[in-house]
């Protein structure tokens, strides 16, 4: 048997690079196979190099590191939406420029990292009773698309500000599934994401006001 290779120790400030490798090591785990239940402090340990009991100076148990990798994901889907729409309003963009600006950077995140999307929306989880807290890692990422469609009617539409989450969460569902139906059925959708940008549009004018009559 293979000799597990030892990990030099940490200096001191160097705990939190220690953190980040255990939870690179979970999400390429997690990405790879898509099941909670194929993931375990002790493999983890075992792909950083430490012995199981570090991952505890960290992670409480595996609950909580699974959540920790998830939150990070959503954070990063959720800053890079922001991001394209706050860079987009500093070009001079139009709010309709500065929506499908979110609307790409969203796709673009599902199409260029297939891996890291499945294992945020497609996770297959162990049963355990649910937290009962209101915090709910998703709701970054519906932040995100609340703020986006709001800053839009805000513009466009001011009075239809109230609608601005229940819209998001719309858009959100129904580019999800399109994004699904883009992935599944090959043979229809074919490889090119034109088709995407179209149904994007479309769904968009459909959804929100049409900044031309306002």
């Amino acid at each position: 048997m293979k000799a597990q290779a030892r990990r030099v120790p940490n200096v001191r400030g160097e705990g939190e690079r220690l953190r980040q490798e255990i939870l690179h090591a979970a999400t390429r785990i997690l990405e790879e196979t898509g099941r909670e239940d194929a993931l375990s402090l002790r493999g983890v340990a075992r792909e950083v190099g430490i012995s199981a009991p570090s991952v505890y100076l960290h992670f409480k148990d595996k609950t909580e590191l699974v959540s920790t990798v998830l939150d990070a994901a959503y954070g990063a889907l959720a800053e890079s939406m922001g991001k394209a729409g706050e860079t987009a309003a500093r070009d001079g963009a139009s709010p309709w420029e500065r929506i499908t600006a979110t609307v790409t950077a969203f796709r673009r995140f599902a199409v260029d990292k297939p891996r890291r999307y499945r294992l945020m929306f497609s996770l297959e989880y162990e049963p355990r009773p649910r937290p009962s807290t209101d915090d709910e890692p998703l709701d970054t990422v519906l932040g995100a698309w609340a703020d986006a469609v709001d800053r839009y009617l805000a513009a466009v539409s001011p009075d239809r500000r109230p609608e601005a989450e229940v819209l998001g969460i719309h858009i959100w569902t129904a580019l999800h599934g399109q994004l699904v139906l883009w992935r599944t059925l090959p043979t229809r959708f074919g490889d090119s994401e034109d088709i995407l940008v179209e149904l994007e549009q479309s769904l968009l004018r459909r959804l929100l006001p049409d900044p031309d009559q306002h």
